[in-house]
C-alpha cells in the first residue's frame, strides 16, 4: 500500500564548519506520487534518500511515512525499498534467490514467496532469468533484477538512486520508457534521484531541483520548463538551456544587444531576459514582434534537430530549429521571437517577475 512522505526542516550537517548538505528541507510526496529530486553534485539529492532510508541520521528535522516519523526508526523497520547506482546483485545466487532474499529476511512463507516472485518476474519480463547468476546477466537485466528485489517487498515507499546511470545512453532510454510504464502501473509512492532531465521529464509527477542543500523548485515538468521560478531552473533545464540575456533600459522599452524589447516588467531591478531556443526564429517568416540582425557563429547538427548560436549586437543567443534546417557558420540572418514568450528575472535576486 502506497504512503505519503512527509519532509519538515529536514538538515543534515557532517561538520559544524562546512555548509549543511541537507538544509531545512520540506517536501510532501502523496501516496502514488512519484517525485524526482535533480540538481548538480552535491546538492543533497542522495543524502535526502538515504535519510528516508535510515542509512543516516538526520541533524535536524522529521520525516513522516503515512502518519509515522520515522527519523529515529531502524532501516528495516521503515518498510521503504532502495534501488541504488550499482546493481548490488549477490553474485553466488541465481535471480530466484536474489529475488526471494528480502521475503525470506521477513519470514514470508513459502508459496508466498513463491507467488510474489513469478509476479514480479513476470512484471518486469525477467521469468527467463530466474535460474541464472549475475554473471550471466546483461547490464539492463541486471538493473531488473535490482528493481525487482525492492518490487517484491511491496513496500509503502520506493527510493531510486539513479538506477539507470550506470547503463549506455540506448539502453538507459529503453528502461527508462519501461520504468515509467512500471511505476504507473504499480500506483506506487516513489522518490527517483537523477541527473538525466529526461528522466525527471518522463518519470516524474513532480520535479524538486536542489541546490546547495536548498530546495530551489518544485512543480510539474511542464511548469518547471516553461515557468522556471529562478534563473538556476531556467538554466539547469532544457538542453540548451533558456536564453538569459541582460536588458538596458530605454524609458519604457529596452534593449539586448541589437534585440528592441518593446515594453518591460514593472520592477526597478536590473533585467534578465529569458526565453527557450525553441522560441527563436531564424528568418522572418514567424510571427515575432523582437527582431535583430544576427551573425551564425556555431551550429551543432543532431539529426532530428540543430542548435544554432548566434551573436545580435554582442549578446549570444541560441536558437534550435528542425532537422538539419539550419544557417551556415558566419552567415547573417534575421533572429526575432514573440514577446508573449519571454519570462522576465531580476538580475539582483534571480527570481522570476510577473509576466510583462
Amino acid at each position: 500500500m502506497a504512503s505519503p512522505v512527509t519532509l519538515e526542516g529536514l538538515s543534515r550537517r557532517f561538520s559544524s564548519g562546512e555548509r549543511p548538505a541537507l538544509d531545512r528541507l520540506s517536501l510532501r510526496v502523496a501516496a502514488g506520487e512519484i517525485v524526482s529530486l535533480v540538481g548538480p553534485s552535491g546538492c543533497g539529492k542522495s543524502t535526502t534518500l538515504r535519510l528516508i532510508a535510515g542509512l543516516d541520521t538526520p541533524s535536524a528535522g522529521s520525516i513522516r511515512i503515512g502518519e509515522r516519523d520515522v527519523a529515529q526508526v531502524p532501516p528495516q523497520e521503515r518498510d521503504v525499498a532502495m534501488v541504488f547506482q550499482g546493481f548490488a546483485l549477490y553474485p553466488h545466487m541465481t535471480v530466484r534467490e536474489i529475488l526471494g532474499f528480502p521475503l525470506r529476511m521477513r519470514r514470508t512463507s513459502k508459496s508466498e514467496q513463491a507467488q510474489r516472485i513469478a509476479d514480479t518476474a513476470k512484471l518486469l519480463n525477467i521469468t527467463p532469468l530466474l535460474d541464472r547468476r549475475p554473471a550471466q546477466l546483461s547490464g539492463g537485466e541486471q538493473q531488473r533484477v535490482a528493481m525487482g528485489r525492492a518490487i517484491v517487498r511491496r513496500p509503502e515507499v520506493f527510493l531510486f538512486d539513479e538506477p539507470l546511470s550506470n547503463l549506455d545512453a540506448g539502453l538507459r532510454a529503453e528502461l527508462r520508457v519501461e520504468l515509467g510504464k512500471l511505476l504507473a502501473r504499480l500506483g506506487v509512492t516513489a522518490l527517483y534521484v537523477t541527473h538525466d532531465q529526461a528522466e525527471a521529464m518522463t518519470l516524474s509527477h513532480r520535479i524538486a531541483l536542489l541546490r546547495a542543500g536548498k530546495l530551489e523548485q518544485v512543480a510539474t515538468p511542464r511548469e518547471i520548463y516553461e515557468r522556471p521560478a529562478t534563473t538556476f531552473a531556467a538554466g539547469f533545464f532544457g538542453s540548451p538551456p533558456m536564453n538569459l540575456l541582460p536588458v538596458a533600459r530605454s524609458g519604457a522599452a529596452g534593449s539586448a544587444g541589437a534585440l528592441r524589447i518593446p515594453r518591460l516588467p514593472d520592477s526597478d531591478d536590473e533585467l534578465l531576459l529569458g526565453i527557450r531556443p525553441e522560441h527563436v526564429h531564424i528568418g522572418t517568416d514567424a510571427p515575432t514582434d523582437v527582431t535583430a540582425e544576427a551573425t551564425v557563429t556555431a551550429v551543432d547538427l543532431l539529426g532530428g534537430e540543430s542548435h544554432v548560436e548566434l551573436d545580435a549586437g554582442g549578446v549570444s543567443l541560441r536558437a534550435r530549429v528542425a532537422g538539419f534546417d539550419a544557417p551556415g557558420r558566419d552567415e547573417q540572418v534575421t533572429v526575432g521571437f514573440a514577446h508573449a514568450r519571454v519570462r522576465w528575472f531580476s538580475a539582483v535576486s534571480g527570481l522570476a517577475l510577473e509576466d510583462a
